[in-house]
């Protein structure tokens, strides 16, 4: 007994140390398994979980993370240089302000599912990312903290680059470029040098905006319709300040012209934005030296009859005008009449003689802004004119001109023509642009920012920096703000490069929005030592086809780029003028917020209870009022992105940011919305199990296999149709993931036993896992590996690789009748190859042939054919035929009499037509 004891106690000592030793030999292999990056959770657990809880997410975001990452960062994953067609997406590139908040999280969740899924369908995808670092905020937050800008920016850069590896974005950080370094300012400032050398810089004294918090200049673009700067939100001052300026009017018929270039369904709103914008040019601007005045000050003028230029008698000035100061009046006793003569006269730009200039006393029927007097044309300046004894002319007869010099003889409108050219030519003016139109206002008084590479010499004035002299570097300096640069005299004094003698920098920096001008450039060739960028890899990248960033920047921003990229074109260094294809403008995310009613005091959601349906402060009773706003600390309505990821995982936080609401709209932001997330990939979830841990069932016959087989394929093909639909035309991420959530919901219905040997089934799961990918790349990853251990999935291949599935070429495309807009009379089954080759000019012979079309049209007369095509999805046709209408109205009073009887009828006939195709 006691031997069988020993024995028995030996095999169990055995088994134990067997038992420890297959553990540790099943975390080794787990272990080695993670080093090839190939330990999915099912692999570790050796069984599919059943239930796909939060935690479930948050393990497989763990196995997966890691060699998601490593593949992003692989050449691979960039295919680049395949010689497959390219799709350049880009998303505005963030200042480095500390963190990523929710609107970051928006944006570039769209960019890198963009770019995943255009990768898969075998584009070289050009997807970069890069840091708007210079400005205000970063210096303002920087001296908040007593710390370099340098430093701050760096840091918070470095800080931003790992939230956007947690958000599992597939950034192409080989082209990464950052605006405060040396090496990309360097060629900031070789543009702008050539716009120096093109005539389009120039400094200036004038009226500007002045932001007492930030204290600096503003350019009027920057100032908000209450008179508040856009950063600060004080209350902008107006000095009269030395500034530089480029000047983008000249640029404004070029632009307006380029809007009729891009195409209207991509651009949307977008384009009625920046005609706004711009403008109509219905004139132009002629420039005034004056005498008397400030020595370099003119006057710039808008006019829309530049044919008048010799028919001008005298200027006049709004009464605002700082000219309109007692020093000035040449009579200091009562003024005359509604108008005071300055002792202030007007260098007129053809003749060189001078013309006198009055301020207008009153305001009424005055204009803000200066305008030209010509008595020939206006009785308001005529009668001015006599009453101070101008002399003037008539300039035009018969529309001819006359008394006009070299335009005698000349139309009003061949005058127009050549007087622009002349002011062109001349530098005096002459671009076409509208009244409301001003040049862009680049100075800064500030220390982080672009120096402007002009240096100021007593002899030779305004020198521009010699081009092998660039980049003109900040100086390091632990003095603060503008006098950082004025009080720096190592790096202020310096040799004229004219004349050799002492001169001075400029101290002025450039204002933020140059730097992000051509930005998207330079990530195509950012180690070109030698040109921002060069023609040959512009033409091959450009345009950006897809550029994704908030509305707010549709004015601004976009008006600078394409100026930027229009005189780059100009220069030869592009061949494309509009730099951008399509333009995807997000709406911003709102948080819930809390403010007393009675004091406006905003309060942590942590200091509000709710009863029943009302919310009150705790402590005080007093009443909150709710409501969604724009998230701010301020607010107490923020939402930190890395909370999400941790509680909930990349994956969803992506995938709750994409659906329900359109990219374009307001999302009013609450974590409820993973409750409906994660139900749907619980469903998916279920989906893969079928397949990787069938349960037995009772075998099932082949036709019901097949009847199965039919269904799936026809409801396979329609929601890859909308699916792909929506991610190439409409940017409706919303709508595709509810078609992909369909997919789901009708895949659930196939029996278990039907789906384990259904070779359709198996199909569509494996289109689906692959059409989450772009979204929700690592549960895509997990279920990839697990349908890869059942051979549905092609092994040794991430789902990251995979293309994008193709519908049947057998797949039906609907053709949809109506009738003067209003009656649809039927809708028409075709073939890939017919829906094609449908036009306005084929559908009539095609309907020809439809008995619903013979029997409603009969021999009336159409009038007019509308076709409307969404691109490999569907086409609507509208026939225009008045003389029906009278009987389609009949017909339809008749069916909603019919109630449900008449509505059961139609849907009968509609599934009579489907059934009869099929």
């Amino acid at each position: 007994m006691m031997i069988i004891m020993r024995i028995t106690m030996a095999l169990l000592e055995m088994l134990g140390q067997l038992t420890v030793t297959w553990n540790v030999l099943k975390h080794c292999r787990i272990f080695l398994q993670q080093l090839r990056g190939l330990a999915s959770l099912y692999e570790q657990n050796g069984k599919w979980v059943p239930q796909l809880k939060n935690n479930t997410m948050l393990d497989i975001e763990n196995a997966w993370k890691t060699q998601l990452q490593q593949y992003d960062r692989s050449e691979q994953s960039r295919l680049k240089n395949n010689g497959n067609e390219k799709f350049y997406v880009l998303s505005m590139f963030p200042y480095p302000s500390g963190k990523l908040h929710m609107g970051h999280v928006r944006v570039y969740t769209i960019s890198d599912m963009m770019a995943r899924y255009h990768r898969m369908l075998g584009h070289q995808v050009v997807h970069p990312m890069g840091f708007d670092a210079f400005g205000l905020p970063a210096e303002n937050a920087a001296i908040e903290r007593n710390l370099h800008p340098k430093e701050w920016t760096y840091s918070n850069i470095s800080v931003m680059k790992r939230q956007l590896g947690n958000l599992c974005c597939n950034f192409d950080w080989d082209r990464e470029v950052t605006t405060c370094d040396p090496g990309y300012y360097r060629w900031t400032q070789y543009i702008f040098l050539r716009m120096y050398e093109a005539g389009l810089v120039y400094q200036r004294q004038a009226s500007v905006n002045w932001d007492p918090v930030d204290e600096t200049v503003l350019a009027d673009e920057q100032i908000d319709d209450e008179g508040q700067a856009w950063r600060s939100g004080a209350l902008a001052e107006r000095r009269y300040l030395k500034q530089w300026y480029i000047q983008t009017t000249a640029y404004a018929k070029s632009l307006l012209d380029g809007l009729d270039t891009v195409s209207s369904e991509l651009w949307k709103d977008v384009i009625e934005l920046q005609r706004n914008w711009i403008g109509q040019c219905t004139g132009c601007r002629l420039d005034f030296k004056l005498k008397g005045g400030d020595a370099e000050d003119v006057l710039s003028i808008f006019t829309e009859t530049p044919e008048a230029v010799y028919g001008i008698s005298h200027i006049v000035l709004p009464t605002s005008h700082r000219y309109n100061q007692l020093q000035y009046y040449k009579h200091t006793g009562e003024s005359c009449c509604k108008y005071q003569e300055l002792t202030i006269q007007a260098i007129h730009p053809m003749t060189g003689h001078c013309l006198p200039i009055l301020v207008a006393m009153e305001t009424e029927g005055e204009k803000e802004e200066p305008r030209l007097g010509v008595p020939s044309w206006s009785e308001t300046d005529r009668e001015v004119a006599d009453s101070f004894e101008f002399s003037w002319w008539h300039i035009c007869s018969d529309d001819k001109m006359v008394n006009s010099q070299q335009f005698d003889g000349l139309t009003r409108q061949e005058t127009r023509e050549a007087v622009m050219a002349l002011a062109r030519e001349g530098g005096f003016g002459g671009h076409p642009v509208s009244s409301h139109l001003r040049d862009w206002l680049i100075s800064r008084q500030r220390y982080w920012g672009t120096p402007i590479p002009i240096i100021h010499c007593p002899e030779c004035k305004a020198v521009p920096v010699p081009y092998e002299d660039l980049p003109v570097e900040l100086p390091e300096s632990t003095t603060t703000g503008h006098n950082a640069l004025k009080k720096n005299t190592d790096w202020l004094n310096v040799t004229c490069p004219k004349c050799g003698g002492p001169a001075k920098r400029e101290t002025d920096t450039m204002d933020t929005f140059v730097d992000s001008s051509w930005y998207f450039l330079r990530y195509l060739n950012k180690s070109n030592l030698d040109l921002p960028i060069s023609k040959e890899r512009a033409d091959a990248y450009m345009p950006v086809d897809l550029y994704i960033g908030g509305k707010e920047h549709a004015y601004l921003h976009l008006y600078y780029a394409r100026f930027f990229n229009h005189f780059l074109c100009d220069i030869g260094l592009t061949s494309h003028r509009e730099p951008f294809v399509n333009l995807l403008t997000q709406g911003m995310i709102r948080g819930e917020s809390y403010k007393v009613a009675r004091t406006g005091v905003y309060l942590p959601p942590d200091k509000v209870e709710k009863t029943g349906i009302q919310y009150t402060e705790k402590g005080t009773g007093e009443k909150v009022v709710v409501k969604f706003e724009k998230m701010s600390k301020s607010k107490h309505n923020g939402v930190d992105p890395e909370e999400l990821f941790t509680q909930y995982g990349a994956d969803m936080t992506r995938l709750c940011i994409l659906s329900n609401v359109a990219p374009k709209s307001d999302r009013n932001w609450n974590n409820e919305v993973y409750i409906g997330v994660q139900k749907w990939l619980h469903r998916v979830w279920t989906l893969v199990g079928v397949l990787v841990e069938p349960v037995a069932k009772q075998p099932v016959s082949h036709d019901l296999v097949s009847q199965w087989d039919k269904k799936i394929k026809e409801f396979r093909n329609k929601y890859l149709l909308e699916i792909r639909y929506h991610l190439d035309w409409t940017f409706l991420f919303n709508t595709a993931i509810s078609r992909m959530q369909e997919l789901t919901t009708d895949l659930k219905k196939v029996p278990d036993d039907v789906a384990v040997i259904s070779e359709e089934y198996k199909r569509a799961v494996r289109d689906l896992v692959i059409m989450i990918t772009p979204a929700a790349p690592m549960i895509s990853m997990e279920c990839w590996a697990a349908l890869q251990h059942t051979g549905i999935a092609e092994k040794d291949v991430l789902v990251l690789e995979e293309k994008w599935p193709e519908v049947d070429e057998d797949a039906v495309y609907w053709l949809n009748v109506q009738v003067n807009k209003r009656h649809t009379i039927g809708k028409l089954p075709l073939s890939h190859k017919a829906f094609r080759a449908l036009s306005e000019q084929n559908v009539i012979y095609i309907l020809g042939h439809e008995d619903f079309f013979l029997n409603t049209v009969k021999n009336n007369e159409i009038v007019h054919t509308q076709l409307v095509v969404k691109p490999n999805l569907s086409a609507q046709v509208n026939l225009s035929i008045p003389s029906l209408e009278f009987e389609l109205e009949n017909k339809t009073k008749g069916k909603k009499k019919g109630g449900k009887k008449g509505k059961q009828q139609h849907q009968d006939s509609e599934s009579a037509d489907v059934k009869q195709y099929r």
